[in-house]
């Protein structure tokens, strides 16, 4: 599947629009489904979402099971590691991965290269404003 980069409006007044790979999901939990659109993230080892879409899905994640994750702002958050279902919205295919779940206001839903990137192949054409999702046979 193709997919358009969506633009966003800028912070900086001399770029009026910031293009990003992001694609409609549903994550799959035992009390509910959340529907939202996650950054494919090439740079990302992980999958990271919002502590509220766990709480919102009924996702159990064990407090034992931690990771610590850092970013370009150079500090460390602790996310709650769970396995989860996740649905590319406009395909029948689920996949299963490992995510962290994070109380953040700066991340809401992050794809990343773990278990994401092992089951489909991303080709971005960012000079075309697309990027493509194929699934990759095992």
């Amino acid at each position: 599947m193709k997919f358009p980069y969506i633009k966003f409006p800028s912070t900086d007044p001399q770029r009026k629009w910031i293009s990003r790979p992001l694609i409609p999901i549903k994550l799959i939990g035992p009390k509910g489904n959340w529907e939202g659109y996650a950054l494919v993230d090439s740079g990302a080892d992980r999958s990271l979402f919002n502590i509220a879409i766990a709480e919102k899905t009924g996702i159990d994640f064990g407090k034992d099971l931690t990771e610590d994750f850092s970013g370009i702002e150079g500090g460390t958050l602790r996310a709650n590691l769970s396995k989860v279902k996740l649905q590319i919205i406009g395909t029948e295919e689920m996949v299963e991965v490992i995510a962290g779940f994070i109380d953040s206001s700066n991340v809401s839903a992050i794809l990343g290269q773990d278990g994401f990137f092992d089951v489909f192949r991303i080709k971005f054409e960012r000079d075309h404003g697309l990027f493509e999702i194929i699934p990759v046979s095992k």
